[in-house]
Parts: structure tokens; C-alpha cells; sequence
């Protein structure tokens, strides 16, 4: 999950478990940039229609994709932790039970159908007949079954389903879930993690010992061929695939995918030109730059996915032990000591939006004024005296975790002078990055760089925010912040059991109103991803065709990685 998983500053939750899940959770507009950088000529190339449009695609070749990290092993669903790249990789291999179509609602993928009662606290969820796993296990209702007692069970990914208080097979493709309280936003929450189905057969292998947890079985277009930890992880074609595309063709059309590992943006960037690799991801505003000149000069595509930004920002845990930190006045003062347009300038190159919320413009709970803190000096000084002469202390001293990666450094060095200047005393902390996310899990920080909140659905946030999952220190828990609010946590339940959409709206906004108030996180920007690949790759813009004839979306976040790739083809004339 943001400050995340992997060697990235501003990393991608999108994660951490869940969240594929939830690496969704509001819409944004088609604006991506806050500074010239941001439009003109390479941009409407970037973000024009799909060039791929017309075109028969041709079956057979690989790509070299390369990730900034890797978080995931084992593979089994329930068990991995999950940023954006694994979910860009493990996705090819499992289907999700539901897929985001291009309505920005959630479509029945690997089941044939998703149902509610009329209150929306039992869900029937009917499997997709005739769809086997890559072991020839059929995916029915015992897999179902199986699929949701280990999601309940497991100690991170279950945090997000503790609303089903039951389960039952109703028939060989049936099964009902019963909810504690109306949940009607259910199937975003099968669109990430929470949906991704594994052979139960596979599973039961993996418990006995007699099967290996990072040679994953999914049903999903591609099978699993070998994997070196933190190196490649490589797939081929599932021939036996169940999904075909407009034309009645059987996808997914390329022989094989490897992924890699590159950590570094700008080694990413340079293996891109140089042909080392085929196509890769970033939200880095100085490779975006640096890649639109590429695209101008005609040696490389690019897709600039700005319908769906996240938020980037600074977490902080607010219920860290004898922590300035956990007094509002100093997350006040962080605040209002942050010059934003200097950081972003001098940081992202001005491509991206400076944020003032989780809520991405276009989204419910959206406003142009949270009544965040804007910089303000003299302010934040006066906050942070008041506070060592109510707390009698002479200094204030916290600490700001970060990962390995000098970029990294850099930018957290920014803030840590900034906030020096009004009299906090910032100790900069790096990790490897499996030690950085478990500190996370276990609430062993202060303050961190994340990113999340990028996706359609605000009741996705829940996980994040809720008073449910912020558990104590040192237990597992997503809600990093270990946030305890009641009014976010009564707006959360009113997101989750209404289906009014302007109540919807109203709760997100209180929600919005509420961080900025209490200043959970600070606030950077509203990031997109985007996708620079080889001339050679093509579908890379074009909608996967959903069972039931319905586009999907193709979204920054709330689609995982930001594209499918089950449907890309190349050909030998890039």
C-alpha cells in the first residue's frame, strides 16, 4: 500500500492487500497537471483515442514489463501483500470476480452475477459455468465457498469483509453471503484482492506441503511459468482461456509476458529506450516529462491515465506513543509550514495537481476548499510553542520514515527543512522496503510518504479510515494512521448502506471536511499513472471486453496498474 510498498517515495497502496481493492475508491477528472508541463501537443497525443482502434491484433510474441517493486510472496490471494505492481503482474494469472466497467460501476467478471436483496444484506453470487482454473479445477460454488473462508480468515485481507457474518452454498454455482449491515457498494470490493480466486485445489496443496505458494493457479489468461524473488516473474498464454474479445477471438493474444524488477524510475526510463525492456509504469513527474519528448520525437507511446489521479501525501500516525505527532496542533503546524507549490515544482515538475484532500476532483466527496492549511509560518511557529509550553518540553523531534531511494531522500529532506524552519526537529529514518511496509502494518512510524485514494467508490476507503481496523500498536493493522473518528466513522457506515447518491456525496464531503480539520495526513498531490511503452506494443489504450459486452474502464488506480493486459498484441514493425 503507498509510501508504499516498494522503493518509491510516494508508493501505491493500492495495495497493501487490498487494494487493488482499493487502490479505488473515488473518480477524478481528465485533468492531470497543475503546471504548464501538464498540457499542449504531447499531452493530447498521449491521452488521444485509442490508436489500436480498427486493428486486428496478432496472437503470438512477449513483452518485458518492467515493475518498480516487488511485494508479493507468497502469491496465494489471502495471503499477499500487494502493491500496484504485483496486482499489475498477479493479475494475469487471477481473474477478480467482478471487473470495473467503463460506467465506473462494477461488472460481473468471473461470476455470471452478483445480486442483493432488497435491503442489501445477503449477496447471491452465481459462478460462471464452464470456466476451469489452469489445473482443470472447475471454478463453482465450492470454490466460492472456499475463496471467502479464507479471505474472512486471513489477518489482513479480512479486515476488509468483517461486514459478512456468513456464507452458504445454495446450489453447485450458488452461494449466498450474509451481511452484519447493508452493504451496497459489495462488488467494488470483488474488483481487487478481496476477488482474486485461486484453484482451490492448488490451495489445499499449499497447506499440505506438496505445492509451492509462489507458483501461483488462477483462471486468469495467462499461466504461471517460473519466478525468481525479486527478479522476473514470468507467465504464458492460457490456451484454454474462457474470454473472447468484439470479434469473437479468443483472448489473451501475446505468448508471454515477463515482469522485472527496476526500482528507479529514470533505470526504468533508460532500459525503455534503450529496448531492454518493452513497456513499464511511473508517476514520477520528471520521467513524464522526460518520456514526452521521447513520444514527440516519435520513438515511444505513451498513456497518460488521468481520469482516475490518487493522492500522495505525508501518513501519520496518529496514535503514535508519546509522539508529537498525535497532537493535533503539531500535524496543524507540519501543515501550514509546507510550501506546496514549492514542492511541487521542485519535486514533481509541476505535472501534477497539489491535493488538499483524498477526494480527487470529479469524485463525490470533492471540494475546492477542505479548509486545509495553507502555508502559513508564523502560524505554524505559534502552534508549535503553544505546544511545548503546554507539554513542557524544550524541543519537538519526530521522525520521517522513507525508503532506500535517493529520489526518495530528496524530497523528504525538502520537507524535513521546511519544517524545521518553525521549529520542528525532523530525523529522516530509510528502510528496505519489506521492513518499511511491516512498520507500517505494526503502527512503528511517525510519519511516512503513501499514496492511495484513487479509484470509485469512497466506501472502498473504509478499510483505511475506519475506528474498526485501527488497531493497537503493534498488531496488524491497514489503518495505518490508526484513525479513531466518530464522524468519520458514521459517514463511512451512511457511504456503505445508502443508495442515494447525493447522501453519498454529502458523507464524503463531511469525511473530506473532517481530515482537513483534524489533518490526519498532509496533503501533496493528485498523481496519475502512466504507461510508456515500445512502438511495437499495441492495445495498450484499448478497453478489455467484459463478458457482458460492456468496455472496461481503463482508470489509474481503480483498475490496478492501470491497464489490462490481457489484451495487448505486438507486432515486428516498432
Amino acid at each position: 500500500m503507498s509510501g508504499d510498498t516498494s522503493r518509491r517515495w510516494w508508493q501505491v497502496v493500492a495495495v497493501l492487500a487490498v487494494f487493488g481493492l482499493l487502490a479505488a475508491s473515488c473518480g477524478g477528472d481528465d485533468s492531470g497537471g497543475g503546471g504548464d508541463e501538464a498540457s499542449g501537443d504531447t499531452t493530447e497525443v498521449a491521452e488521444g483515442g485509442d490508436p489500436d482502434e480498427g486493428e486486428m491484433p496478432q496472437y503470438g510474441g512477449s513483452v518485458v514489463f518492467a515493475r518498480e517493486a516487488e511485494t508479493a510472496s507468497p502469491w496465494t490471494p489471502a495471503s499477499m501483500t500487494c502493491d500496484l505492481s504485483c496486482h499489475q503482474a498477479i493479475r494475469t494469472v487471477y481473474d477478480s470476480m467482478t471487473y470495473l466497467g467503463e460506467d465506473d460501476r462494477p461488472h460481473p467478471y468471473l461470476l455470471e452475477s452478483i445480486e442483493p436483496n432488497e435491503d442489501f444484506t445477503v449477496w447471491t453470487l452465481t459462478a460462471r459455468e464452464g470456466v476451469e482454473f489452469h489445473d482443470g479445477t472447475p471454478f463453482d460454488a465450492d470454490a466460492i465457498m472456499d475463496h471467502f473462508e479464507r479471505m474472512r480468515a486471513s489477518f489482513l485481507v479480512g479486515r476488509s469483509l468483517l461486514n459478512i457474518e456468513d456464507q452458504a452454498k445454495v446450489d453447485d454455482v450458488t452461494v449466498e453471503l450474509t451481511m452484519g449491515t447493508p452493504w451496497v457498494t459489495f462488488p467494488y470490493y470483488l474488483m481487487g484482492q478481496p476477488g482474486y480466486v485461486a484453484s482451490p485445489t492448488w490451495l489445499a496443496a499449499v497447506d499440505a506441503g506438496t505445492a509451492d505458494a509462489t507458483e501461483p493457479v488462477g483462471s486468469g489468461p495467462f499461466q504461471y511459468e517460473s519466478y525468481q524473488t525479486g527478479s522476473s516473474f514470468v507467465v504464458v498464454r492460457n490456451d484454454n482461456y474462457w474470454l473472447s474479445d468484439v470479434d469473437g477471438n479468443q483472448y489473451p493474444y501475446l505468448d508471454e509476458i515477463e515482469f522485472i524488477v527496476q526500482e528507479e524510475d529514470l533505470t526504468r526510463e533508460r532500459a525503455l529506450i534503450s529496448g531492454e525492456i518493452d513497456m513499464t509504469h511511473t508517476d514520477k513527474g520528471e520521467s513524464v516529462i522526460s518520456l514526452r519528448e521521447q513520444v514527440d520525437a516519435g520513438d515511444l507511446a505513451m498513456y497518460e491515465i488521468t481520469d482516475a489521479p490518487a493522492s500522495t501525501y505525508a501518513l501519520i500516525n496518529n496514535a503514535a506513543p508519546d509522539s508529537p505527532v498525535s497532537d493535533v496542533r503539531i500535524r496543524q503546524a507540519m501543515a501550514y509550514a509546507t510550501d506546496q507549490d514549492l514542492r511541487n515544482q521542485s519535486r514533481t515538475g509541476g505535472v501534477f495537481e497539489i491535493a488538499n484532500g483524498p477526494f480527487t476532483p470529479g469524485s463525490p466527496g470533492y471540494l475546492e476548499d477542505t479548509g486545509f492549511p495553507e502555508l502559513d509560518q508564523e502560524k505554524a511557529r505559534e502552534l508549535v510553542e503553544e505546544y511545548k509550553a503546554d507539554e513542557g518540553v524544550d524541543e519537538v523531534k519526530i521522525r520521517f520514515d522513507t525508503t532506500a531511494d535517493p529520489d526518495n531522500r530528496a524530497t523528504v529532506e525538502l520537507l524535513q527543512q521546511m519544517w524545521s524552519e518553525v521549529g520542528i526537529d525532523v530525523e529522516i529514518a530509510q528502510f528496505e522496503q519489506g521492513e518499511f511496509i511491516t512498520n507500517a502494518l505494526n503502527g512503528d512510524f511517525e510519519v511516512f510518504t503513501w499514496r492511495g485514494h484513487g479509484g470509485t467508490s469512497p466506501d472502498t476507503e473504509r478499510v483505511w479510515w475506519h475506528s474498526e481496523t485501527a488497531l493497537p500498536i503493534g498488531e496488524i493493522a491497514l489503518n495505518f494512521g490508526r484513525i479513531e473518528d466518530d464522524v468519520i466513522d458514521e459517514n463511512l457506515q451512511t457511504i456503505r448502506e445508502t443508495e442515494d447518491q447525493a447522501a453519498v456525496t454529502e458523507a464524503s464531503e463531511a469525511i473530506n471536511r473532517r481530515f482537513a480539520e483534524q489533518v490526519y495526513n498532509i496533503w501533496s498531490d493528485w498523481v496519475f499513472w502512466s504507461i510508456p511503452h515500445k512502438l511495437r506494443v499495441h492495445g495498450v489504450k484499448t478497453p478489455l471486453l467484459l463478458p457482458d459486452g460492456t468496455p472496461s474502464a481503463i482508470r489509474s488506480i481503480g483498475a490496478v496498474g492501470g491497464i489490462s493486459l490481457t489484451q495487448l498484441w505486438v507486432d515486428d514493425a516498432g
